[in-house]
């Protein structure tokens, strides 16, 4: 998969769990600022673990705060 093709399904996947419009979801848009809670972080996390046959450490979890940190997280998990 390549790397825009990784980074455009964390998009969706992003997109279908917080209710944003795709034009306000940029790489480093933050996902607190766009309103998602506690509950739209772990249905992400376990939406990425499902797309991408990793598990991601709750730790690492948490510095998923917008799709840069997603990407780099996944792919810390991947080189693992």
């Amino acid at each position: 998969m390549s790397a825009a093709e990784r980074e455009e399904k964390v998009r969706e996947i992003v997109l279908g769990v917080m209710d944003v419009e795709r034009s306000e979801l940029t790489r480093t848009a933050l996902f607190k600022e766009l309103g998602a809670d506690s509950l739209d972080s772990i249905q992400v996390l376990s939406d990425l673990e499902e797309a991408f046959d990793v598990e991601i450490d709750p730790k690492a979890g948490s510095r998923m705060i917008n799709i840069e940190t997603v990407l780099e997280v996944l792919a810390e998990c991947e080189a693992q």
